[in-house]
């Protein structure tokens, strides 16, 4: 399959001068942090359907991802009951998969900045809110979305070009 030559920066900007997307998760998700992490899901899946077709309109594209992200969370929380049944030991393939993720996101990690890599951390490995950050760190909540953001698109730049 040809690579398409597109800057991600065109399509996210095209993205995030809409604004449409963001109202339509705020509108449809649980809570400000599930919308959040939705659109940067919803950012990264049409940056990387990008590098490999032509989108002709990232934001209509942007809605129709975050809106299968919507739905496949609402399935995921009436399945969450028999999920919490199965068995939590991992298979040894799984165990080898986990064991390269940890490595990839590892070295990803060093080559954050160090803000950008702390922001990170708190939020997908400590859970912790995006206001609960920028209070610790002492920054806005749009800064902790921006270096989400950003690092986000770092762990997609280094999956791209290691695959």
């Amino acid at each position: 399959m040809p690579k398409v030559n597109v800057s991600s920066n065109d399509i996210h900007q095209q993205i995030v001068e809409g604004a449409q997307l963001n109202r339509y998760l705020n509108r449809h998700a649980n809570n400000a942090d599930e919308a959040a992490d939705i659109y940067q899901e919803s950012i990264v899946r049409v940056l990387e359907q990008s590098r490999r077709h032509r989108i002709e309109n990232p934001l209509a594209y942007a809605i129709r991802v975050a809106r299968n992200l919507l739905s496949a969370r609402s399935s995921q929380d009436h399945d969450e009951e028999v999920d919490s049944i199965a068995c939590s030991r991992y298979a040894p393939a799984d165990h080898v998969e986990h064991a390269q993720t940890c490595a990839q996101l590892s070295e990803v990690l060093e080559n954050m900045p160090p803000l950008r890599k702390k922001v990170f951390i708190l939020r997908r490995v400590e859970g912790e809110t995006r206001q609960q950050i920028a209070k610790q760190l002492d920054m806005s909540v749009d800064a902790v979305s921006k270096h989400l953001s950003r690092a986000m698109a770092d762990v997609q730049m280094y999956l791209d070009r290691h695959q």
